[in-house]
């Protein structure tokens, strides 16, 4: 198995934990009815078991895997007499038919009945009869595999223009990465509206000090922007519906309290080791939603998010994203 896999017999008591819940009540003082695995083989879910990738705020940063296991799992049933037996096999097989999407659900993706034994006298000390069910399955575990991240995400690709005159650019989304080298700003156009922020913040000790500031604008806006003092202002301003305000911004006083508008989303992410201690950072993903939603109706309005200095004063990541609704 890879790294970041759990190991086999996990998987196969998950599964036999699932399958335990079918067995009949014990019944006194008859031995108590079991299942067990009688042969296993895994199998491969896509390319290095990869199911997907689950998002945190807006952000692919958790890559799904799972594990199938093709399995004959027997049931061992005990009754009184061979007649009881039979019957506690067709109830435990009903019971797992009738129960087919709910098993699905649970990571069943087939389940057959392949053979069944005859009823057995078991002699004493037991005297009981004894049936096997064995019982087909392919089943799916999943799980997230954190183990071997990717060290960092791609904010911006440098890309070299093959002329005469050796240009270069730099290819963004509406995606930025601050930490304590770079924190260029983030720059969104229309035509479109922004109504979500998603972050991603790693800290190693002290939070950065500057402050953050975003900005609605416009390519040729004169003089200061109209400053709010909150971001419920700022927004019922640049949104408004009668004489929306173009060319207006709010700050926050520092990282820590910009990240304090937002929502925790989802568990935390393992991304490289940025402040080279030796262990995975963790990043907490965060969302904030906008509403009312930015308004940039033209190509000459844009958004701005800036960080006060040209990079952070403190050991600090932050991924920034602003999640893009196009005007209708």
């Amino acid at each position: 198995m890879s790294n970041g896999s759990p190991p086999l017999d996990q998987v196969v008591t998950a599964m036999l934990g699932r399958l335990d819940d079918y067995l009949p009540l014990p019944s006194l003082p008859l031995p108590v009815p079991s299942v067990s695995v009688a042969s296993v083989r895994e199998r491969a879910v896509g390319l290095g078991n990869h199911r997907g990738m689950e998002t945190r705020g807006s952000f692919a940063v958790v890559e799904l895997k799972g594990i199938r296991l093709d399995a004959l799992a027997r049931f061992q049933l005990w009754a009184s007499g061979p007649t009881e037996a039979d019957t506690a096999i067709t109830d435990l097989n009903t019971r797992l038919m009738a129960d087919r999407d709910n098993l699905q659900v649970q990571g069943f993706l087939r389940i057959a009945l392949e053979a069944t034994s005859l009823a057995d006298l078991v002699p004493p000390p037991i005297s009981a009869w004894r049936k096997h069910a064995d019982y087909r399955v392919l089943y799916e575990y999943p799980y997230t595999d954190t183990d071997g991240g990717a060290e960092s995400l791609i904010a911006r690709i440098p890309v070299g223009i093959d002329n005469e005159f050796g240009e270069a650019t730099t290819v963004t989304d509406e995606m930025v990465r601050w930490d304590n080298q770079d924190a260029a700003a983030l720059v969104v156009r229309g035509r479109l509206s922004v109504g979500r922020l998603s972050a991603l913040a790693f800290v190693s000790g002290l939070a950065p000090s500057g402050t953050v500031t975003l900005t609605r604008t416009f390519d040729g806006a004169a003089g200061a922007p109209t400053t709010h003092a909150t971001l419920a202002a700022f927004l019922a301003a640049v949104a408004a519906l009668n004489a929306p305000e173009r060319h207006a911004q709010v700050t926050f006083a520092s990282v820590s309290d910009f990240l304090a508008a937002f929502s925790a989303a989802g568990d935390p992410v393992t991304l490289g080791d940025w402040d080279l201690d030796g262990a995975p950072d963790s990043y907490q993903p965060r969302t904030l939603t906008l509403e009312p939603a930015i308004r940039l109706p033209g190509a000459a309005d844009r958004l701005e998010i800036t960080y006060q200095g040209a990079a952070f004063d403190q050991v600090a990541v932050v991924y920034l994203r602003a999640t893009r609704r196009p005007k209708n």
